[in-house]
């Protein structure tokens, strides 16, 4: 988990610094950064619910002196595979992109259909 973490919240700081590397090299076109602060933003959220989610967990793969031959087998967490809310997640993500670059009704509408995906999603895993 701290693998994935670190993996993730590095590549939060690399969108991060690649999107104000654009908006200063080319700050006359707002969408390339606004779109690198959403990859950003996106890593951070992943990251930041990874630790949330996962906080008391202790999983072998941690463990630096692990190797794969006796980490095979071990119990990677629980997952919903007969959901369809990161489905719909992804489908309001994108949404709320299209609606950025073409109309903010759609935007709106993208964003709010994400929220309730999202608070949906939550409270199913909390379920599990």
């Amino acid at each position: 988990m701290k693998t994935f973490v670190a993996f993730f919240a590095g590549s939060a700081i690399f969108g991060v610094v690649t999107g104000v590397a654009y908006w200063l090299i080319a700050h006359e076109e707002a969408t390339g950064t606004v779109l690198l602060g959403c990859m950003a933003a996106a890593l951070a959220f992943t990251a930041a619910y990874a630790v949330i989610a996962e906080k008391n967990a202790d999983l072998p793969g941690d463990d630096p002196q692990e190797t794969p031959e006796r980490a095979a087998g071990e119990a990677l967490g629980i997952f919903t595979t007969h959901s369809a809310w990161p489905i719909l997640v992804a489908i309001s993500s994108l949404a709320m992109l299209v609606g950025m670059l073409w109309s903010p009704l759609i935007g709106f509408s993208g964003l709010a259909a994400l929220l309730l995906c999202l608070w949906r999603l939550g409270a199913e895993s909390a379920r599990v």
